[in-house]
């Protein structure tokens, strides 16, 4: 896990960015001068970064894709550890959750069952086909909002997916109509790209931009 923070402030009030594929975002392509830069212009807040790393690809497989453990864990264990050194905020209008493929599928996993703890929700590319990579049925996300198991209410969501990742793409135009029903911001991006991370690095800065703008807009 790696924490970073932005800013002077010191405050517990710091808004909390969640990112998991972690160590994609620190050592791959690093993220670090990009949250320092747009934190200095004033369009982000001084904020509080953990990053998450998967491990492995079969942790990766098991813990992401809607696991109620490793999001506990993430409550319970992970983030009273990360307070100890760096403060933030316990507000969930000021928390974001963010990854991208299985990544994106947990962050909004993550919203729709603790939406008291996780507020924003960063998604891109995410596999909401999960777990019928055939196309052969709803992903389970979208199953239970349209039986009504699921009404997510109160939450930002931020949903990217490219034109040219079919599957993840369809999903994607599904599970935002579903999302608006209930009212809350849902912003769409479509990208004219694939599954790739060369995309997913200027969604990423827009989406936090995106989802903490009523908080720059405070300042």
């Amino acid at each position: 896990v790696w924490v970073y923070t932005t800013g002077k402030s010191n405050s517990c009030e710091r808004p909390l960015a969640i990112l998991l594929d972690g160590q994609f975002w620190a050592q791959s392509m690093p993220v670090w001068p990009a949250l320092a830069a747009l934190t200095n212009a004033g369009q982000l807040p001084d904020a509080v970064y953990v990053l998450i790393d998967v491990i492995d690809n079969t942790h990766r497989s098991q813990e992401l894709p809607c696991n109620a453990d490793f999001w506990l864990a993430v409550q319970d264990e992970l983030l009273p550890q990360v307070r100890v050194i760096a403060p933030f905020s316990d507000n969930a209008d000021r928390t974001v959750v963010a990854g991208q493929s299985f990544g994106g599928l947990s962050s909004l996993y993550a919203a729709l069952h603790w939406p008291q703890r996780f507020g924003c929700v960063l998604s891109q590319s995410g596999s909401f086909w999960w777990p019928h990579r055939g196309g052969e049925g709803d992903g389970i996300i979208i199953e239970k909002l349209k039986n009504g198991e699921l009404n997510p209410q109160g939450l930002r969501i931020v949903l990217e997916a490219g034109v040219r990742e079919p599957l993840i793409f369809r999903a994607n135009e599904a599970l935002f109509p579903l999302l608006q029903r209930t009212q809350q911001p849902v912003f769409w991006r479509q990208v004219d790209g694939g599954h790739d991370a060369l995309c997913w690095r200027g969604g990423l800065t827009s989406g936090l931009i995106t989802l903490w703008q009523p908080l720059t807009r405070a300042r």
